[in-house]
C-alpha cells in the first residue's frame, strides 16, 4: 500500500497544546513539500485540561482555519479538523462539538473518567501509574476499560479517523505493563479494527510514537498488518505540536510497511 507522504492528517497549534500558530504550521508544511494538512486541535471539555481548547475559542479557531485556507490556497490544502476526546459521561457534549461540522474528526482516547475525575492515559509515566493505581494495579482491568471506551467511540459512527489507536502502550517499554502478544489484548485490538472497518473509517499511523518511551508507531506493526489485511484505509500523522515536527518520520514509514508485509508472508 502506498501512503501519501505529502499529507499530514493530525497536528496541534496554540489553540490547544501546540506551540505555534496556524500560519507557522502551514508555512512549515509548505517548506517541507507537503500538499495537504489537517489542523486538529484538541476539542474543549467541560472539565478544563492542560491540553484542550477553551470552549469560548472554538469559533475563533474555525475562523482562523478558514482564513489560512484562503491565504495558502495556492500552495497547500488545509482541512478544518478537530481531535475529539470521547468520554461516555460527556457524550452529549462531544456530540454538540461535532455538530459544528468538521472536514476531519479524529476519535481519540486521552483520559478515562473515573468517578468525577479524568485520568490521563497518555500523559507522563507518573500519571499513567496513578491511573493504574485507580484500578488497583490491575492492568487487565485498565486495558478493558480503555478498549471498551474506544470501541464505544468508534461505534458511534461520528468520526472519520481512528487516532493513535493503542496509545495506552506509551509507557509500555519492554512490555513493562503488558504483553502485546497476549490473546486477550489482541482480541480487544481486533475488535476495534472490526468496528473501524464496519464504520468505513480510516486509521492513522501516528509517527510521533517513535519519539515516546515505547519508541513504536501508533498503532504497533502487527496492528497495521491486520488493518492492511482488512483493507482499512491508512493515513499518515505526525501529531505535531510544533512546526519542526510536521511530517516527522514520514521517511521511515516505507520500512514500517515492509515490515508488515514481511509479517504477513
Amino acid at each position: 500500500m502506498d501512503l501519501d507522504k505529502t499529507c499530514d492528517c493530525h497536528m496541534h497549534t496554540l489553540f490547544s497544546d501546540g506551540s505555534a500558530s496556524i500560519d507557522d504550521m502551514a508555512q512549515s508544511a509548505i517548506e517541507k513539500g507537503l500538499t495537504q494538512i489537517s489542523i486538529t486541535d484538541h476539542m474543549p471539555l467541560p472539565k478544563e485540561r492542560r491540553y484542550t481548547m477553551g470552549k469560548e475559542r472554538v469559533d475563533e479557531y474555525r475562523r482562523a482555519i478558514k482564513k489560512a485556507q484562503s491565504v495558502y490556497s495556492n500552495d497547500l490544502a488545509i482541512r478544518m479538523g478537530i481531535e475529539m476526546e470521547y468520554i461516555p459521561k460527556f457524550r452529549f457534549w462531544v456530540r454538540s462539538i461535532l455538530e459544528m461540522e468538521w472536514e476531519a474528526a479524529i476519535a481519540s482516547i486521552h483520559s478515562l473518567c473515573l468517578g468525577n475525575d479524568l485520568f490521563l492515559v497518555n500523559g507522563t509515566n507518573s500519571e499513567f501509574e496513578n491511573l493504574l493505581g485507580m484500578f488497583n494495579n490491575d492492568i487487565k482491568a485498565l486495558l478493558e476499560t480503555y478498549f471498551n471506551t474506544l470501541h464505544e467511540a468508534l461505534d458511534t459512527g461520528w468520526f472519520d479517523i481512528a487516532g493513535h489507536l493503542d496509545v495506552i502502550k506509551k509507557h509500555n517499554t519492554g512490555e513493562k505493563y503488558f504483553s502485546e502478544s497476549d490473546p486477550c489484548y489482541r482480541a480487544m485490538v481486533c475488535d476495534a479494527l472490526d468496528i473501524i472497518k464496519h464504520r468505513d473509517m480510516k486509521m492513522e499511523i501516528t509517527m510521533a510514537g517513535l519519539n515516546h518511551p515505547v519508541q513504536k508507531t501508533y498503532p504497533s506493526p502487527w496492528i497495521i498488518k491486520e488493518a492492511l489485511e482488512m483493507d482499512i484505509p491508512l493515513v499518515l500523522s505526525s501529531d505535531a505540536h510544533c512546526p519542526g515536527d510536521i511530517g516527522q518520520h514520514f521517511n521511515r514509514v516505507d520500512a514500517v510497511l515492509k515490515d508488515k508485509v514481511a509479517v504477513m508472508l
